[in-house]
């Protein structure tokens, strides 16, 4: 049965009444107002601020972010510290030169290697397996850089490659970071005594060396980037960057850069050293008094991961690490004439 109470009679919904224990809330006008903070909460993002690698204006341009590398004009450490005696006068100036503009990056490259200097490659352990490349580019070194449970499982090793195409390979093992900053000299011994033994792929090519772990962004890029530091006299964010610009895939995460920074400050101490000595000697000529030197007037030196007879530029392939098991003492000349100056710098034979 329909209802017949008329429209005009019915009323609104009659207010239901509420306990009197309960609080009635009022509806919120906003989104600001659907609920109490309990927390102070950030609104900016990032909440810390980001480091960020500028360029520096001694490397290229900001405007075009171009790379210009030049050689160094000066080598401020001793002779047996970084390079070998005689260094400067096989290795080329322009070897140290590199220009390089900018590319668009593709993730397909973090699977090669890119070149950082004319003699110096970085890349991914899949490079030094590729025989092609490693032929193609004229490369004479393949350092891997490796834990050394893969060393214990026989991995990232350039071996087998170089002996096939009649090239060098060593690998250097380390358990962790803090390991591996202090293999930085001698592995920086290592390269520049390659490079400057003469034994290249071509005569129109300088030796040349590919450093490698297993990505080609991690340990690898730290040696790279501790080389260029200690061979150009760039600081760690100038050194990176210069890196970073030809293999954007790096990654130097804050406990590598804490470990870079702190071999920056090795390099400072090491400078300074060099410094008071030379000073030392120079007082000490200038009144007349032998300077004083190391015992036997030689300079000990560690040995690096490719040794080479001075005599006869013979390799002799290292031991464990890249470490001969021979005990051996380069010699250099202590005297006070060639402790006055520094070592001769690339840019003094440029002429």
């Amino acid at each position: 049965m329909a209802d017949d109470t008329p429209m005009s009679n019915m009323q609104g919904p009659t207010a239901v009444q509420l306990p009197a224990n309960i609080q009635q809330n009022s509806i919120p006008q906003g989104p600001g107002e659907l609920y109490t903070p309990a927390h102070d909460y950030h609104t900016s993002v990032p909440i810390s601020r980001q480091k960020t690698l500028v360029p520096p204006l001694t490397l290229g341009a900001y405007s075009d972010d171009n790379l210009i590398l030049e050689p160094p004009k000066e080598h401020s450490f001793e002779i047996g510290e970084f390079v070998p005696p005689g260094f400067f006068d096989r290795a080329h100036h322009t070897w140290f030169s590199h220009h390089a503009s900018t590319a668009d990056w593709t993730y397909a490259q973090r699977r090669e290697a890119q070149q950082i200097l004319p003699f110096l490659y970085l890349g991914p352990a899949s490079m030094a397996r590729d025989r092609d490349f490693v032929r193609s580019e004229g490369i004479t070194l393949l350092l891997s850089i490796r834990d050394k449970r893969s060393a214990i499982a026989r991995l990232l090793s350039g071996a087998k490659v170089a002996e096939e195409l009649g090239i060098q390979a060593d690998a250097i093992d380390v358990d962790s970071e803090q390991e591996l900053i202090s293999l930085y000299p001698s592995i920086i011994r290592g390269i520049n005594q390659h490079i400057s033994s003469g034994v290249s792929a071509r005569p129109d090519l300088p030796p040349r060396v590919l450093v490698f772990c297993e990505s080609g962004n991690g340990r690898s890029a730290s040696v790279v980037i501790a080389y260029i530091m200690s061979m150009m006299n760039l600081d760690m964010v100038s050194a990176m960057w210069a890196v970073h610009h030809r293999r954007f895939c790096i990654d130097v995460d804050e406990s590598m850069q804490t470990l870079l920074q702190s071999y920056q400050a090795i390099l400072d101490a090491k400078r300074e050293v060099a410094k008071a000595r030379r000073q030392e000697v120079t007082t000490s000529s200038s009144l007349g008094i032998q300077p004083s030197s190391r015992p036997g007037g030689q300079l000990a030196k560690k040995r690096s991961f490719i040794e080479y007879d001075c005599d006869n530029n013979t390799p002799i392939h290292s031991g464990h690490n890249g470490f001969s098991s021979q005990k051996t003492v380069i010699q250099a000349n202590d005297d006070a004439e060639h402790l006055k100056q520094k070592p001769a710098p690339f840019i003094e034979r440029a002429a």
